[in-house]
């Protein structure tokens, strides 16, 4: 991870554990990613494009829980598919 990534990484992680803390309930992690909580558990439950998530263990207890460094991750992967638009302005992290 370049250094100016590492920055970002943290603080990304910085930013979102102060919001929701470590762990990010389907709601929140939706929030966070700018998407509905219904397009987050479809894709979920089709296995694509989602963060890495911890199911509970208990049969009988209800609840996704998205690791906040899941969802960090998760976005700088999506960030490197974004197309690049002429003319664009850049931020440059690291100056």
């Amino acid at each position: 991870m370049k250094i100016e990534q590492e920055i970002l990484f943290k603080i990304m992680i910085d930013s979102l554990i102060h919001k929701y803390g470590l762990m990010l309930t389907s709601q929140q992690c939706a929030e966070a990613l700018a998407i509905s909580t219904r397009i987050l558990d479809e894709n979920r439950k089709k296995e694509i494009d989602v963060p890495e998530y911890i199911e509970p263990n208990n049969k009988n207890k209800k609840g996704i829980l998205y690791p906040v460094q899941n969802i960090v991750v998760y976005q700088l992967e999506k960030s490197k598919q974004s197309k690049k638009i002429k003319n664009s302005i850049t931020l440059n992290l690291g100056a």
